[in-house]
C-alpha cells in the first residue's frame, strides 16, 4: 500500500491543546475547577483571600479573582464536558495564546507577592508601564488614577477585564506601545 492510501485510511489529525475560558453560572466556578481536576485537565482558577465579618466574627475564605470564570487547557472536548455538567454557560475561544499566557502570569505574580487585588471591570485606558523594582518586579500593566492611589491594571484582553493592584507610581517604568 502506498503512503497516500495509509494516510486516507487512518487520519491521525490531533488537535493541539489551547487555553479557552469557560463562562460559568454565578458561583460554580470552584465545583468546575474540581470537576476539571478529577478528570485530569489542565486548568486555571485565580484565587484571592477575602475577608468578611458576619455577625461580629471575621471568617477568611479564597475566592476566585474573576467571578465566574474558569480557564482550561485542552481541547473543545473539556469545554463541551464542562458544559454537560450544567454549570458552564458558554466557552470562549482564546485567540491570541501567546499574549493569554503572559496577562494570566500577571495576574498570578500580582497574587503571590501579598498585594490586595481585585477585579477591575471594563476596558483599562492610559498608559502601559512595567513594575521597575519590589515584588511585582517585571509585571507589565496600564495605570490609573483612582481616588488618590495609583492602580496597575493587569488586563485579560478575551475577557475584556483585568485586576487592579495599588502601587507606588515611583516602581513603574513607561513602555512605549
Amino acid at each position: 500500500m502506498d503512503e497516500d492510501a495509509a494516510d486516507r485510511q487512518s487520519p491521525t489529525t490531533t488537535i493541539a491543546p489551547r487555553w479557552m475560558v469557560l463562562h460559568t453560572k454565578a458561583r460554580q466556578e470552584k465545583a468546575v475547577a474540581r470537576q476539571l481536576q478529577a478528570a485530569g485537565v489542565v486548568h486555571d482558577l485565580p484565587l484571592v483571600d477575602r475577608v468578611t465579618v458576619t455577625r461580629g466574627r471575621k471568617h477568611r475564605s479564597s475566592v476566585p479573582l474573576f467571578a465566574s470564570y474558569v480557564f482550561v487547557y485542552g481541547e473543545n472536548q473539556h469545554a463541551y464536558d464542562a458544559i454537560a455538567s450544567k454549570r458552564v454557560v458558554q466557552f470562549i475561544e482564546v485567540q491570541d495564546q501567546e499574549r493569554f499566557e503572559r496577562e494570566m502570569a500577571s495576574i498570578h505574580a500580582a497574587i503571590k507577592s501579598g498585594m490586595p487585588i481585585e477585579e477591575h471591570h471594563g476596558i483599562a485606558i492610559g498608559h502601559r508601564v512595567r513594575v521597575s523594582k519590589g515584588p511585582l518586579a517585571g509585571v507589565e500593566g496600564v495605570v490609573i488614577d483612582e481616588a488618590r492611589r495609583s492602580c496597575l491594571v493587569l488586563h485579560v484582553e478575551t475577557l475584556g477585564r483585568g485586576a487592579s493592584v495599588e502601587i507606588e507610581r515611583d516602581l513603574l517604568e513607561s513602555l512605549q506601545d
